[in-house]
């Protein structure tokens, strides 16, 4: 053993006393107190930007709330054949939106509207909530601050005696600069949380109609806009005919009144995808619902699907996409979108030794309707079988 050094014992590991470690070179110290500067002049700007004002939420099944100074009380009055909802609102100062977002019961028929009753004047928000996507949903709308110029109330009514409302949360949100692609929403809005809110999805009166995108060896074609219906007595298959021999894929759409933890079936020509995934949001939105006294949960809300299509799953011509969910299930689908990538050849021929040459590209077809037996499924083919105007803008 050599002398001066102190023999570390079998089996243990040198533990850190304190995790202090001590800086030698003063450049360090100095890096190390800029940081520290940045970080908090960053929390000062995101105060200054309006995002300090505190959140506002209710819920039905709170007795005593206790709410921010800007909002409140909040009153509710059953009608014969009509279900009225009202809080007030105060503004605070500053240049912040207000994004409010209404989690709800969809009853099968009827309505229910927002309205803001402003200073001299009253707005519709939006004049149906309902998307008829699922039993538990929800729906984000902004107030721009040309609205906000003074207090007021936020109104629900909804046909029956009954109220719909199961939660309410009102946020102060400011406006997000992001780059974004042709077709593409873009305005978004951030909340002092991080929760980034998409302009098209705060709209009152739907979102914008789906576009097919594209590039030179990829394209992104939209199957179906949707709403589709989907459940356990009802599996619906997606055709597609496609143009050149297509490579690997993804599938991407968006779901509502699929339970928490359930993933659909998805078959690419009687094939399983295994590779399948369908968004689970914080466990503070307000989308989750307690069942009972337990954990079970319900989920109001559109939540992105996405799968993997291996190469060699898709060929040229006819391709079928089945959906299928569990016993008991059910969901509705929108905006089913297929990428495509086509693999370039790496000699092309000469331009005059191809005839009439043609890009690889994705076409919509026409609509087919099975017989209504629960063993057939339901055929859809694109954009010609959708439902023409539920939840869509033609801007």
């Amino acid at each position: 053993m050599s002398k001066g050094k102190v023999p570390q014992p079998q089996g243990r590991l040198p533990a850190k006393l304190g995790g202090v470690k001590k800086w030698r070179n003063p450049l360090a110290r100095l890096g190390w107190a800029f940081c520290l500067l940045w970080i908090f002049g960053l929390e000062k700007s995101e105060g200054a930007l309006g995002n300090s004002n505190p959140p506002a939420s209710w819920d039905v099944k709170e007795n005593a709330p206790i709410f921010p100074s800007w909002f409140g009380p909040v009153s509710a009055q059953a009608g014969l054949n009509l279900y009225t909802w009202r809080a007030q609102v105060r503004p605070p100062a500053g240049e912040a939106r207000l994004a409010v977002t209404l989690v709800f019961r969809e009853p099968s028929d009827g309505f229910a509207r927002v309205i803001w009753q402003g200073p001299g004047q009253a707005v519709t928000l939006c004049g149906n909530l309902f998307e008829r996507a699922a039993a538990l949903h929800q729906r984000t709308l902004l107030l721009d601050r040309e609205m906000l110029s003074g207090p007021g109330q936020i109104i629900v009514e909804s046909t029956g005696s009954e109220a719909v409302l199961e939660r309410v949360e009102m946020v102060w949100v400011e406006p997000l600069v992001l780059m974004t692609g042709e077709g593409s929403a873009g305005a978004c809005y951030l909340t002092s949380s991080g929760k980034v809110f998409s302009a098209d999805e705060l709209r009152g009166d739907g979102r914008r109609s789906p576009v097919d995108q594209g590039q030179e060896g990829f394209i992104d074609a939209v199957l179906d806009p949707g709403p589709v219906r989907i459940d356990s007595t009802s599996p619906v298959r997606f055709l597609s005919s496609i143009a050149g021999p297509p490579g690997y894929a993804r599938l991407e759409a968006q779901v509502a009144g699929l339970a928490p933890g359930k993933e659909p079936g998805i078959f690419v020509n009687g094939k399983a995808l295994e590779s399948l995934s369908v968004e689970v949001p914080g466990l503070g939105d307000p989308g989750y619902r307690k069942e009972g006294e337990g954990y079970e949960v319900r989920y109001g809300g559109w939540r992105k699907l996405v799968a993997y299509v291996p190469t060699g799953v898709l060929r040229m011509g006819e391709n079928q996409v089945d959906f299928q969910v569990a016993d008991g299930s059910g969901m509705t689908l929108r905006n089913l979108r297929l990428q495509v990538v086509f693999p370039i050849p790496e000699k092309s021929l000469p331009a005059k030794l191809v005839p009439n040459p043609v890009p690889p590209s994705v076409f919509i077809g026409d609509t087919s309707v099975g017989n209504g037996s629960p063993a057939r499924p339901r055929l859809r083919t694109g954009l010609s079988s959708g439902t023409g105007g539920v939840g869509l803008r033609t801007e």
